[in-house]
């Protein structure tokens, strides 16, 4: 079975959705009226309540279905070339649908998955780029562990778009001020974006670079957001990997800038995530690459860094371990001015681990493992981290 969630409600009928997906077994579900919240990153659905999300909304339903499901189809809406806020926002929920351990797969870290394998597809509206579209459907469809179905254009005379325009030049250069955006749904106390920001500040201040800090999981603060972006030269957006892109919240955020910024302006970002391969990154750098020339900033580079998850999990000393190494590149950002150095290229580490890496490391994934079963039972987790609720 196949299962449709279309944000677009009247924006699209059911019957032109069928004759796009024509000879499956289909189900579709209008989710345009229904409160879905974006996922906060609180990975209670793997470590309290494993298999369920603690936010109580319409997303249960959903993923109830997902579970009888072999295909799940977003009809969605699109900018900057990719799917709209409302589109990614149900794809960062997916999250039940998987568990915390971490195992080896066809040469890649993935986590395990809680129940079965689910292929991915899109349908969109507008002008998206298609290739982009592509290679999410991919890589978000290996995740948890099927293949894609495509992205299909809901109408074939749509502008397509390779997402991609001229940005106003800035010079190169020490950086001077700073605006630092922690893009993160995650609220600051518990946010790993938060404690890299903060390590990374520890090295512009060495170097005598003043910087300010705002984040988008606080909602009333957009406001004076917006005025931070749009009144200073050089922004920095830090944020996660969420399902193989940015984290809808974002998107949301980035949505309310004005489609082009009237003065010159320099856009760099941060991207971090979970798993430490390179690769696991590349797809959502295009995307902040290309999200940049169309908000009309130049491209000041997107600093890549994996093996984050553990920063909430870890004790105190560990943890300042983890962070460290981003004061350096605090230091070479007040020195150059963006992330377009070499040495910012070599901190993102191997964009694969080769064979034997893995094998040595298989140990250290299991180490792991016992360590989430730990930090979990700790939290109040009474039932086991691969358990599947929607089974029973």
């Amino acid at each position: 079975m196949n299962l449709v969630l279309n944000t677009l409600g009247a924006g699209v009928d059911s019957e032109t959705i069928r004759a796009l997906l024509p000879g499956k077994d289909v189900e579709i579900i209008d989710t345009f009226d229904m409160k879905i919240a974006h996922c906060v990153g609180c990975n209670q659905c793997w470590l309290r309540t494993p298999g369920i999300c603690a936010i109580k909304d319409d997303y249960e339903t959903i993923v109830k279905k997902m579970v009888g499901a072999d295909g799940l189809w977003i009809v969605s809406g699109t900018r900057f070339g990719f799917l709209d806020y409302k589109g990614k926002r149900l794809m960062d929920r997916i999250l039940p649908m998987l568990n915390i351990y971490i195992k080896w797969c066809d040469g890649w870290m993935r986590h395990e998955l809680r129940y079965h394998a689910l292929n991915i597809g899109v349908l969109y509206q507008g002008a998206g780029d298609r290739a982009m579209l592509e290679d999410w459907c991919k890589r978000t469809a290996a995740n948890i562990g099927g293949h894609s179905l495509g992205a299909i254009p809901l109408d074939e005379s749509s502008p397509q778009t390779d997402g991609r325009k001229a940005g106003k030049p800035i010079l190169p250069g020490p950086a001077g001020h700073l605006v630092i955006i922690n893009g993160s749904p995650r609220v600051q106390k518990f946010s790993n974006t938060d404690k890299i920001i903060h390590s990374f500040a520890k090295g512009l201040e060495e170097a005598g670079i003043a910087w300010e800090l705002y984040n988008l999981a606080d909602r009333g603060k957009w406001d004076s957001t917006r005025e931070a972006i749009l009144s200073h030269e050089r922004i920095l957006i830090a944020l996660p990997l969420y399902v193989e892109c940015v984290p809808g919240l974002m998107l949301e955020f980035l949505e309310t800038l004005p489609s082009e910024r009237k003065a010159p302006g320099q856009l760099a970002f941060l991207l971090h995530g979970g798993m430490s391969e390179g690769n696991e990154f590349r797809l959502c750098e295009r995307f902040l690459q290309s999200l940049t020339s169309q908000l009309g900033y130049s491209y000041g580079g997107t600093l890549v860094r994996g093996g984050s998850f553990l920063i909430r999990t870890s004790k105190e000393e560990a943890r300042a371990r983890m962070v460290a190494p981003y004061a350096k590149m605090g230091r070479l950002f007040a020195k150059k001015g963006d992330f377009l150095s070499p040495e910012a290229a070599r901190f993102t580490g191997p964009e694969q681990f080769p064979w034997l890496m893995r094998k040595i490391a298989s140990p250290f994934l299991k180490k792991v493992n016992r360590e989430f079963d730990e930090f979990a039972a700790n939290w109040g987790c009474t039932r086991p981290l691969n358990d599947k609720p929607y089974l029973k």
